[in-house]
């Protein structure tokens, strides 16, 4: 007679047999979930304990994980980390992306600097909830370190970012059944920082406005490359839009209309980004979706671009150009090359280390959103705002900023108005004191001897 055919999850009879005197053995068929079929044999002391073990031994194989052709149970870690990284990267160069080249990055930096060298040897079915919950509590802990702390170096947002890219590394092992559990996902980490947003004052704008405008004068005579006055129109196109420093950079004439037929008007299209390999490049799309955006700009930048924009342009012409290159190619100016020339404006003005290029977006969404409404400043500046099933699925997104030209023109004027006034009090000061003085001077001169 035939054996009996085993549908998957099924066993057999368990089959009895004692060995010796105070052992028997235990064995049954079993159909895995893949229809191969396999024995499960098990020992023990009593014939009862020798079938509750094979059955015991059933439900763990069934319940373990075989792997896939790429990644097997006993596969390291450190394997599991490259193949997910590489496996990234292609589904970076898709046509919708879900992650972009430059995150990818990121998280290769960090498998590499925290995960491979403690975990990377580590076999996938080694790991478990306690062993990744201490590796986490490393982390923190180096960042309770002397050295880390006179840095400012909490460390929690790369232990919280190093979980993120950890899971996502387990979840891929879960899909190809090197692992049935993700044992990331039963830790915990610390929280992370509410941010606590800063913005500009008014007079602070004006002192900005008037560094970078002393710098580029500054530099007028002097050898080396003669003044572009890129950096005075970059500030105001950041503060009279918002724009991240990388949108800003990756500007086309084509984008800008500064027609006086109509409102003028940029629109963000790309972002200036680093990618691994390919240094600075153009990515043809915003941060996010809701990046792309078109923004009413207001007088002051209206007047900035001109003083900048060529005779001729065309539309692919860079807004901020870089050097020339040795083939007679035009690229866009790089945002560390801008980061660097604003240190040394504020250098020059000596007011280092007051302004970074995020506070400009964090100063115009600060006015914006005290003068009209956050949800005003949150379109200024490209954020998504989720009307639910609705707004997702039947309302066009109007692709328009609200226009915010108006308000932005305002912080420009009242940090002006206000510089003026100041000037105005202490020259008012200077000429009384000198009145007081002559006046003194003429009583004393006047007392007989």
């Amino acid at each position: 007679m035939g054996k009996h055919k085993l549908e998957p999850g099924e066993h057999g009879e368990i089959f009895l047999q004692r060995t010796g005197p105070n052992t028997w053995r235990g064995r049954t068929r079993l159909c895995l979930w893949d229809g191969s079929e396999t024995w499960v044999s098990r020992n023990a002391s009593d014939e009862d304990v020798a079938r509750l073990k094979v059955q015991k031994g059933v439900v763990e194989r069934l319940s373990a994980a075989r792997g896939s052709d790429d990644l097997k149970p006993t596969s390291k870690l450190g394997v599991a980390c490259r193949q997910w990284v590489a496996e990234m990267r292609v589904r970076s160069e898709w046509p919708r992306p879900p992650i972009r080249p430059q995150t990818v990055d990121e998280y290769e930096r960090l498998l590499g600097n925290h995960v491979v060298p403690r975990l990377g040897k580590r076999r996938l079915n080694e790991l478990t909830p306690a062993l990744c919950q201490a590796f986490l509590d490393g982390i923190v802990k180096l960042g309770k370190s002397t050295e880390r702390q006179a840095k400012g170096q909490e460390m929690v947002t790369t232990t919280l970012q190093v979980r993120s890219a950890l899971c996502m590394v387990l979840d891929r092992a879960v899909v190809h059944d090197a692992i049935r559990d993700n044992p990331m996902r039963k830790t915990i980490a610390p929280q992370r920082k509410k941010p606590d947003p800063k913005a500009m004052t008014v007079m602070d704008v004006y002192r900005l406005r008037a560094a970078v405008r002393a710098w580029e004068k500054d530099r007028e005579g002097q050898p080396g490359p003669k003044p572009t006055g890129h950096l005075p129109a970059a500030i105001d196109v950041m503060l009279g839009t918002g724009m991240r420093i990388g949108e800003v950079m990756a500007l086309r004439w084509g984008e800008v209309n500064l027609s006086p037929d109509g409102l003028p008007t940029i629109a963000v299209e790309a972002t200036l980004t680093d990618v691994k390999g390919q240094g600075t490049v153009r990515q043809p799309k915003p941060k996010t979706d809701a990046g792309e955006r078109v923004i009413i700009i207001p007088p002051f930048v209206v007047e900035s671009l001109e003083q900048i924009r060529p005779a001729v342009t065309s539309a692919d012409m860079p807004v901020f150009p870089s050097r020339r290159l040795k083939d007679k190619r035009v690229r866009e100016q790089t945002t560390a090359n801008l980061r660097r020339t604003l240190r040394s404006a504020l250098a020059l003005a000596k007011m280092t280390g007051e302004v970074r290029p995020h506070l400009l977006r964090s100063t115009a969404a600060t006015f914006v959103a005290r003068r009209m409404r956050a949800a005003d400043a949150a379109a200024l500046l490209g954020h998504k705002i989720d009307a639910g099933v609705t707004g997702r699925h039947y309302i066009e997104r109007l692709r328009l900023a609200p226009d915010t030209s108006a308000v932005l023109q305002e912080m420009v004027d009242i940090g002006k108005e206000e510089a003026v006034k100041t000037t105005q009090g202490r020259a008012a000061n200077q000429t009384a004191a000198g009145q007081r003085a002559r006046s003194v001077a003429t009583r004393s001169e006047a007392v007989p001897r």
